[in-house]
């Protein structure tokens, strides 16, 4: 069987629903012309967080001591400076340096200092002291100063080692006991206040460093100091372009919506979409001819054949129930455009509107199926 035009079928469906889609095609357009006008007129912002301003803090010791006695590896009045090990018998006070200063961004802070210096026996946990069971703390040396950007403010201090055993020695003697581990540590706590990059500071560092001492060594283990880095955003509005895309697709697709909505008005108000009776039995005839398909084989129109009589079947359902009733299968033959259900005696014959042989189809025929029906 011939294809059905698809025009022919799109003018049906536009024909059926022409409302519906005009609806859709006019509600398109109007979300459609929104959206084109957001994107096309309407400047998308887009938030950026910005670093206007960086600036860091940093605090850390130096120590040295002077040799007292001489010894071949160390010569009297030499300075031994940052090593992890002194001897108690050549260097008995150990000098340091704190400092702290501060980079990044220009201000003016004034930098208070106290530093002490901490004896404790307890239990310690990763250097530090957990539970104590005692401690004596003696202030080092303090200092008040104003420091700008990159500037350090320093403090010296002295710890006499020598003081710092019998001090160990006259507590244990004291409280009676050696319980425990013996912590001695320099701290040093700062207090900030001032302004930096344009902002208020005051706040309060504290920084430790320890010290392991015995009566033949001690020795300058880790510094707990601080190394912070302060950092200030600031959120930026852009304005983010559209890409070509999106911005003439936007538009296209209003255009296209817009376009519809007008061709389906024309096309309704010139009549354009109505059928035809011819076209509509060729749209039955499609239908029919899928819905029977099962029924149906393809084959040639049997013209040699001799039949008692050919009789004519107004459209391709009722050819069906012939066939239904007659327990045979219709013979389609799609380029006579002619299906046929062949009887015993008798072919019933349904030609199609378009057949290019329907007049002689038509002349070759005996009756219809309402004569036939009525004959016998």
């Amino acid at each position: 069987m011939a294809e059905i035009d698809q025009s022919l079928q799109l003018r049906s469906t536009l024909n059926t629903w022409w409302l519906v889609i005009t609806i859709g095609l006019v509600i398109a357009a109007l979300v459609l012309g929104w959206w084109a006008y957001q994107i096309n007129m309407e400047p998308q912002i887009e938030e950026d967080q910005v670093l206007v301003e960086e600036w860091s803090e940093e605090t850390g010791y130096e120590h040295r001591g002077e040799i007292i006695r001489d010894s071949i590896p160390f010569e009297i009045g030499e300075i031994v400076e940052n090593r992890p090990l002194y001897y108690t018998n050549l260097t008995e006070e150990l000098d340091g340096t704190y400092w702290y200063e501060f980079s990044g961004e220009d201000g003016d802070v004034t930098a208070s200092t106290d530093v002490a210096l901490l004896v404790r026996s307890g239990e310690l946990e990763d250097q530090e002291v957990v539970e104590a069971f005692w401690e004596v703390a003696e202030p080092l040396e303090s200092s008040d100063e104003t420091i700008g950007t990159n500037e350090r403010h320093k403090v010296e201090y002295t710890v006499d080692i020598i003081d710092v055993l019998e001090l160990i020695s006259t507590v244990e003697r004291q409280v009676g006991a050696t319980e425990g581990l013996v912590d001695v540590r320099v701290r040093a706590v700062t207090n900030i206040e001032g302004e930096i990059g344009g902002e208020t500071i005051n706040t309060t560092h504290q920084s430790d460093k320890l010290i392991v001492v015995n009566p033949a060594t001690f020795r300058v283990n880790d510094v707990r100091g601080i190394d912070e880095r302060h950092q200030e955003f600031q959120t930026v509005e852009t304005i983010v372009d559209p890409s070509p895309m999106t911005a003439y697709g936007s538009i296209l697709l209003f255009v296209l919506a817009i376009v519809g909505v007008i061709s389906l008005v024309v096309a309704r108000s010139t009549d354009y979409l109505e059928l035809s009776k011819e076209e509509q039995r060729l749209l039955k005839l499609a239908r029919d001819r899928e819905r029977f398909s099962e029924w149906i084989s393809t084959g040639s129109f049997p013209a040699e054949q001799e039949y008692e009589q050919t009789v004519l079947v107004d459209d391709l359902e009722g050819l069906v129930d012939i066939a239904i009733d007659t327990n045979k299968r219709v013979i389609e033959d799609p380029q006579l455009g002619v299906s046929t259900v062949l009887d015993d005696n008798y072919i019933y014959l349904y030609i199609r509107p378009d057949s290019p042989a329907r007049d002689w189809l038509i002349n070759y025929a005996d009756t219809t199926l309402n004569e036939f029906k009525r004959e016998f």
